[in-house]
């Protein structure tokens, strides 16, 4: 059941319990579709007039966080800038170009710090050359890193593999240098733009940068699609961070097939149609999802080492958003895109993939809308009651001794079991089996309270013991005020038993 509206503006009534004990889970939901929307909360019966425990703290985030969202805001601004503050219209199609030549050099521009505000010139020659992709390395990268084979594998990687699975799950990329490739650049100036001791904790792998596309503006960066990387780098401990042949080996793929689909994003929304970029939280989410398709191609292949580690970065972060899923907002277009968030637009993202399809999750990359109206429109539901049924999906799906409706689960992962495993086996990081442990209470009694953000949800399991008495709940802001008018305040509720 879902309450919203006038519904939440005076009390849910729970009517008695039977002979037997009777249990409910209620999620109070901030359901509006509108960005950033905040706000402290109380539900229960008289006890929750009362206030109750503060939300959790966050955890800080990381520099590399903080870039990569920074670029995300700054692409759009000026994607935003070129169509409508200059007038522009879409550039004609470029010269056709044939893709670079093998041992062939060109200079190009980067990011010189996390704001990139001002670009560095990266002298680099192209070591690879493939169906899809072309892969450059800085001339300053120093010795005793990747080698040619290396190299060659990396490509090949994106070329079989990152392309084709990004294309059938998104769409295609854009051309604009008409050159048939992505760039891909392996520059050492990625390593440095988190220098010690911030790069020990948080590091910028790689990313994509909608200027290389921007129509009026994309000529005074790179003009064309394309990546840029980190590189192994053995320098003397205590000069720089140093990362492994290894270790920039595994990451690297991970994050090609999460900034390939920002880029194909970036085609269909700004290029192809006009518009701006998608918002942040989705945007973000739809990568988040292609990480996990990659690992699920590499499971199916029986290679469980790869498949984790396409997975593992998904699994975590909405594991950490279990944890205190009230305190985290899942529809947010400013901000840092903190793990949580990303954790809680994957999850809900593979909640639609698993109800609507893979023709959902194309359709929302494949047009001019964004945020909430973009999800609703692509599977035909209000946003808000996708909200409150993929938050009792949270808890309910293979809840054991629960049978939850087909619209109330996941189809794909047992998340109970994933994160138990786990738990068993990277206790340190998994400390609980499954994380979601909802506040409890008898009755009239039972009460949670705290902070409540656009799309988050507050748990609650409210027990009545055999023929127990009916109860009231309410929904307000701390001690009884009125709640945010934008918040879309919703109860979500399934009876258990």
């Amino acid at each position: 059941m879902l309450f919203s509206g006038t519904a939440v503006s005076g009390a849910v009534r729970f009517p008695a319990a039977g002979a037997q004990a009777t249990q409910y889970l209620v999620v109070s939901q901030f359901a509006s579709g509108t960005p950033n929307v905040s706000g402290s909360f109380a539900t229960g019966g008289q006890a929750a007039l009362n206030g109750g425990p503060l939300f959790a703290a966050r955890r800080p985030s990381g520099p590399a966080e903080r870039f990569h969202a920074g670029l995300r805001a700054r692409e759009a601004q000026l994607a935003r800038q070129a169509w409508r503050g200059a007038g522009l219209q879409a550039a004609p199609p470029a010269a056709a170009a044939a893709p670079p030549i093998l041992g062939s050099k060109r200079t190009f521009k980067v990011c010189h710090d996390l704001q990139c505000n001002t670009l560095d010139n990266v002298p680099a020659t192209v070591l690879y050359v493939g169906t899809h992709s072309a892969v450059y390395v800085d001339d300053s990268v120093p010795g005793g890193g990747f080698t040619t084979a290396d190299i060659a594998l990396l490509g090949a990687s994106f070329d079989t593999v990152i392309h084709p699975i990004d294309i059938a799950a998104f769409g295609p990329e854009s051309d604009v240098d008409q050159n048939g490739v992505v760039l891909i650049l392996l520059t050492l100036k990625i390593n440095q733009l988190v220098p010690k001791p911030a790069c020990d904790t948080s590091f910028v792998t790689g990313f994509f940068f909608g200027a290389d596309l921007t129509p009026g503006l994309r000529t005074s960066y790179n003009n064309g699609e394309m990546f840029y990387a980190f590189v192994p780098d053995p320098s003397p401990p205590g000069t720089r961070c140093q990362y492994t042949t290894n270790q920039v080996r595994a990451l690297l793929p991970t994050v090609f097939i999460h900034e390939f689909q920002h880029m194909i994003s970036f085609n269909h929304h700004v290029l192809v149609r006009n518009g701006d970029t998608e918002v942040l939280w989705l945007n973000e989410g739809m990568s988040h999802l292609a990480e996990e398709l990659g690992g699920l191609h590499y499971d199916s292949l029986g290679d469980s080492l790869t498949a984790f580690r396409y997975l593992i970065g998904d699994l975590y972060n909405a594991y950490s958003y279990l944890k205190d899923p009230q305190s985290v907002a899942l529809v947010a277009d400013t901000g840092i895109g903190s793990l949580e968030e990303r954790g809680a637009a994957w999850l809900f993202l593979r909640y639609v993939a698993d109800r609507f399809g893979q023709s959902a999750t194309r359709a929302m990359v494949q047009t001019a809308q964004r945020g909430a109206a973009n999800v609703a429109a692509a599977t035909g539901t209000p946003f808000a009651t996708l909200l409150g049924r993929w938050a009792l999906a949270m808890y309910l799906t293979d809840l054991p001794g629960f049978t939850a409706p087909p619209a109330l689960t996941y189809d794909f992962w047992n998340f109970r079991a994933v994160f138990a495993g786990l738990h068993q086996d990277f206790p340190q990081d998994f400390v609980v089996p499954y994380p979601l442990e909802p506040a409890s209470g008898v009755g009239v009694d039972a009460a949670t309270a705290g902070q409540l953000n656009s799309g988050s949800g507050a748990y609650l399991l409210v027990d009545q013991n055999p023929s127990g008495p009916g109860f009231d709940l309410t929904f307000r802001g701390a001690g009884g005020a009125a709640l945010p008018q934008n918040a879309g305040a919703q109860l979500a509720i399934a009876r258990i038993r």
